[in-house]
């Protein structure tokens, strides 16, 4: 940008009748002091001019900064731009801090690109010509979407004895997720910043205890962490420069660099036309959320961490659990900060009172340092083995006399100095009402303060050391440590799968559901019900096997909140993923009307988790094969848990509600009752029974429904084509041929094949006249719609 342009822009900034995105007077510090300053953003443009001192205006282009919190300064954020510049700036609260930090990393050229994109589209939606049975779909507020495909379908339904001849007309739409690229690329690069640390931390000599065994452990650990990241910055690269649509092809699903992005993600919805309103369902549909390029040759996740944890004891599996590694690093990090922040505050805000008088920030440094003790004590006893692994460290022989130490002594020493810590402060206020005792008092007050925090900071320190030490000695095996950095690295791909999934299927519910049923999530949070299609047999096992794992534990690592969105403009809605790995946090921005429709809780921003259900039906031959040649023991546990997991949370319904007089609990009991007698009876063997009892069940809970199988192409398109048409017949009274008739036209005339098309290049479905002999009827394409000579 040239100076005199960026002059001018500055000056109209800052003009009274320039609109601007955001504006508000913050503290800018330079030449280390602060300076208070008028900043202003609009659009990709930042705006800084002093009010009190004479500093030049800033203009910053707000393109491929970062934005970074100040962790000691809750007011405090950093701007950091080019190579060597960073601007340090204070606002007036938290609140705003977290406001200027959005906004700004949120801030880019892609505002304009949205705008051009936005009114592109519509021009092209109005100067375009469908056919007679295609429509444009229009659903302005589905903002996170994008590519929309729309079909119409008029079915005539002939005259019986009790119902007339009539015709039926639906409009079915597919779309792409905007997520399906965005939110991969914003977990893979949380993933290698975590492996870049971790690495960072295996380099370092202070963990280290002087064994020549874990110095080799240290070099294999190191060596697969690299192999790792290496893949994590080829993936983030592609996705940051990717350019094509915005779903993976089923083509690429054995593409490393995609590996982070789930397959054929789209979203479905169907509408009966009816002359007093329109009916509506909605569906999300995709690939196995598995990490499909690492292949199976030791099986899936499931599988794998099974086999790890057989072959270690009960030390190193608590060594190696990377959840609980996260959250007690995390913590001790914290600590540390804290010790930090505790010898500033005493050094320079503590003063000792008048006499008679509360002494308030000195008790509140006492009850901050033994809330560290006792985080302390509690983490002591967590960590397996800690006191030989703390004591390995302290005591080796390169070590002198006079620092060995061991971590008993170490806690004794902090348990005897916070006794006597507590006494002194104590009887602060009980000190003479003389000057010079008082000022005696205050400094030895101090200097047992300081001595206090630096036995708590060399316990942190040796517990931070200790647990590197813990988790490299647990992978001493070569092949364990191996097998323990693929388990890590193919987690990452499947979770950033689910992830975007999950979000995509939440935006489209609170989209699509009335008020009244999005208030409930401000007290239970909504359930997502993943029902897949694979068989237990080669790959695919191995694909349930990743699957199973992370949907069962999903709802306990990974949590959501909705933030309004920075514009309307729907390229910058652009979620943002936080937090260590275990315990994240995906904040998905939402246009006003979509933050209208929550509850006062999740409208404040408060985070939620939502409840999964993971459901599997193996319909093909390869499940076939498997009832006969293998084993189908995982699908019927899959199942088993699903059931579980549904009968917890209509519990959980009736127990929040039990006076909603708009939920029907009598229906929804009954519809639990034959869902669970249909899986006790037979949860497995092709029984097409146990998708519908699901599929009616979710309807009447308003549950959110993904279905999945391989490449979410060809089982998939036959599972949500038989969901539209039970739609049509519950809500249109046809039976019989009719309903036949009816499956056939939307799978033969509806957005499904152009699915085909978009994945393999040719509208039909993957299917040969052999692989036909084994599918349930239901789900048997009409004839003419299938082809086994496509690769898919």
């Amino acid at each position: 940008m040239e100076d005199d342009n960026a002059a001018d822009i500055v000056k109209w900034l800052f003009k009274d009748e320039t609109k601007v995105d955001l504006s508000d007077e913050l503290y800018l510090r330079h030449s280390d002091e602060p300076v208070k300053c008028l900043v202003k953003l609009k659009g990709n443009l930042l705006a800084i001019r002093a009010l009190e001192t004479a500093v030049e205006p800033i203009l910053i282009v707000c393109e491929n900064i970062k934005v970074e919190k100040q962790e000691e300064f809750p007011t405090k954020f950093l701007i950091k731009y080019g190579e060597y510049h960073q601007l340090e700036l204070t606002a007036k609260d938290e609140k705003a801090k977290e406001e200027w930090m959005l906004k700004i990393s949120m801030a880019s050229h892609n505002i304009a690109r949205g705008e051009l994109d936005e009114v592109s589209h519509q021009y092209l939606n109005i100067s375009s010509k469908p056919d007679a049975s295609t429509s444009k779909a229009d659903n302005a507020s589905l903002y996170f979407l994008t590519t929309p495909f729309a079909k119409k379908l008029d079915f005539f339904v002939k005259s019986t004895a009790t119902i007339p001849a009539r015709k039926i007309t639906c409009t079915e739409e597919m779309y792409e997720s905007k997520l399906s690229i965005i939110l991969p690329f914003e977990y893979i690069k949380l993933a290698n910043k975590w492996a870049v640390e971790l690495v960072n931390v295996v380099k370092s000599k202070s963990w280290r205890s002087g064994s020549q065994i874990v110095t080799d452990a240290a070099a294999n650990v190191v060596r697969h962490l690299n192999s790792n990241i290496e893949i994590y910055q080829q993936a983030i690269e592609f996705l940051e420069n990717y350019d094509g649509p915005s779903f993976r092809k089923s083509k690429d699903k054995f593409s490393i660099v995609m590996g982070p992005v789930p397959t054929n993600l789209h979203v479905q919805i169907f509408k009966v036309v009816d002359k007093d309103a329109n009916l509506s369902c909605h569906y999300v549909t995709s690939g196995a959320t598995a990490a499909i390029p690492l292949r199976f040759k030791n099986g899936g996740l499931h599988r794998q961490k099974e086999l790890l944890q057989a072959s270690l004891d009960d030390h190193a599996i608590d060594n190696t659990n990377n959840v609980l590694f996260s959250e007690r690093r995390q913590i001790l990090l914290n600590s540390k900060k804290m010790i930090g922040t505790l010898t500033r505050k005493i050094d320079n805000e503590w003063k000792i009172g008048q006499f008679g008088e509360k002494d308030h920030t000195g008790a509140e440094i006492l009850a901050d340092i033994k809330k560290l003790y006792e985080g302390i004590t509690n983490m002591t006893g967590s960590i397996a083995n800690i006191n030989n692994l703390f004591n390995a460290i302290y005591n080796n022989e390169q070590l002198n006399e006079e620092t060995r130490t061991s971590l008993a002594s170490q806690m004794d020493a902090l348990e005897m100095s916070v006794i006597s810590l507590d006494s002194k402060m104590e009887v602060i206020n009980t000190i003479d009402d003389n000057v010079e005792g008082r000022k005696h008092f205050q400094k030895s007050a101090k200097t047992a303060l300081n001595s206090t925090l630096d036995i708590m900071l060399h316990v942190v320190e040796g517990l931070i050391n200790a647990q590197i030490l813990g988790l490299v000695n647990a992978l001493r095996n070569p092949e364990q440590c191996q097998t323990y950095f693929h388990i890590l690295f193919r987690k990452d791909f499947v979770l950033s799968q689910i992830i975007t999934v999950v979000a995509t299927s939440l935006l489209t519910t609170l989209d699509r559901l009335p008020h009244s049923e999005i208030l409930r999530w401000d007290f239970i949070p909504p359930l997502v019900c993943y029902f897949s299609f694979l068989s237990c047999f080669g790959d695919e096992k191995g694909m349930m096997e990743d699957m199973f794992d992370m949907w069962i534990s999903f709802c306990s690592q990974i949590q959501f909140k909705f933030v309004p969105a920075s514009s309307s403009i729907s390229q910058i809605c652009i979620p943002q993923i936080e937090g260590t790995d275990g315990f994240l946090t995906v904040s998905l921005p939402l246009l006003s009307s979509l933050m209208e429709k929550l509850g006062p809780r999740l409208a404040n921003s408060e985070p939620f988790y939502v409840r999964t259900s993971f459901w599997n039906l193996g319909i093909n031959h390869e499940a076939t094969m498997a009832q006969s040649m293998s084993s189908i023991k995982l699908e019927e546990q899959i199942n088993f848990a699903g059931c579980a997991a549904v009968e917890t949370y209509v519990k959980l319904l009736e127990e929040t509600f039990p006076n909603d007089n708009t939920l029907p609990m009598q229906q929804i009991h009954d519809q639990l009752s034959d869902l669970q007698a249909v899986v006790e009876e037979c949860p497995s063997r092709k029984n097409v029974a146990i998708f519908i009892k699901v599929m009616t069940l979710m309807s009447t809970i308003h549950s959110t429904c993904i279905l999945a199988c391989k490449s979410g192409k060809d089982r998939t398109s036959m599972a949500v084509t038989l969901e539209e048409a039970r739609f049509v017949k519950e809500h249109c009274c046809i039976f019989g041929d009719q309903l036949t008739q009816v499956l056939d036209n939307i799978r033969r005339n509806g957005v499904r094949l152009e699915n085909c098309r978009k994945n393999i290049g040719k509208s039909v479905y993957s299917f040969s006249p052999f692989q036909l002999h084994f599918l349930p009827k239901e789900f048997c394409p009409p004839s003419g719609t299938y082809s086994h000579n496509v690769a898919s």
